[in-house]
């Protein structure tokens, strides 16, 4: 999507002239060199910032998990269907979040990065520190205005594949305030992934991976933890 703030230009390095190929320095050559040099320097990280560089999907994924969960109540395992516990290593965070076909996850994660990469190292330092606690994930994250927004636009993103501007649910969040807030759909894959329709039992408008007639049947009452057809959807505990 154009408005992505993930889009970007890729562009093919221009083959320089012979004398510089035979290694001359040419003018150009060392403004280029210069132009390079400031641009490194003006997007440098922040001292002492843990996340100046932003987080890594490779490292931090099992934090964003371990918070999600928390903030949505929501299984790990529902989040990513393919995650596994490491028994040689004890804690959530050592565990594998895994590659499934979807990987939504991985998709939310990079977006997420990008559009607020200091608050949103601040979130996964608080699932990192709380990791065995969602109240105690919860009650971090609320302490501040800036997790606490951003916070909201993960759930948000989580359930509806949608995105919306933390500073915008912050002034509707105001006494009085009910604005019609704009969102972004992040893709046809988060579209179809939302997980307001598998609490639903029911599809987005459009694609369906349901059997047909299922609309015949009562809906499984996901709070019953004795229905074993909810595979944990709904919890309170980690992971």
């Amino acid at each position: 999507m154009s408005t992505s703030p993930l889009h970007e230009h890729h562009r093919i390095a221009p083959v320089p002239p012979p004398h510089e190929q035979a290694g001359d320095v040419s003018r150009r050559a060392m403004l280029a060199g210069t132009v390079a040099s400031t641009a490194a320097a003006a997007v440098g990280p922040i001292s002492g910032s843990a996340y100046a560089q932003g987080a890594d999907p490779m490292q931090d994924m099992m934090k964003f998990l371990v918070l999600s969960g928390a903030l949505t109540g929501i299984q790990i395992a529902k989040l990513a269907p393919e995650f596994q516990a490491d028994p040689k290593k004890p804690g959530i965070l050592n565990a594998d979040p895994g590659v499934d076909p979807i990987n939504v996850k991985n998709d939310y994660f990079k977006w997420i990065n990008a559009s607020d990469g200091a608050t949103f190292g601040k979130l996964l330092q608080i699932a990192s520190d709380n990791s065995d606690s969602a109240p105690d994930i919860i009650n971090a994250v609320n302490a501040s205005d800036d997790t606490k927004f951003l916070a909201r636009s993960i759930v948000l993103l989580w359930y509806l594949g949608s995105w919306y501007e933390p500073k915008d649910l912050q002034k509707n969040s105001a006494p009085g305030a009910r604005a019609l807030l704009d969102s972004q759909v992040l893709s046809a894959k988060a579209y179809t992934q939302g997980l307001v329709w598998q609490i639903a039992q029911a599809h987005p408008m459009g694609y369906s991976n349901l059997q047909f007639g299922y609309w015949s049947r009562e809906p499984n009452d996901l709070n019953d933890p004795g229905d074993r057809s909810n595979l944990g959807l709904i919890t309170q505990t980690i992971p």
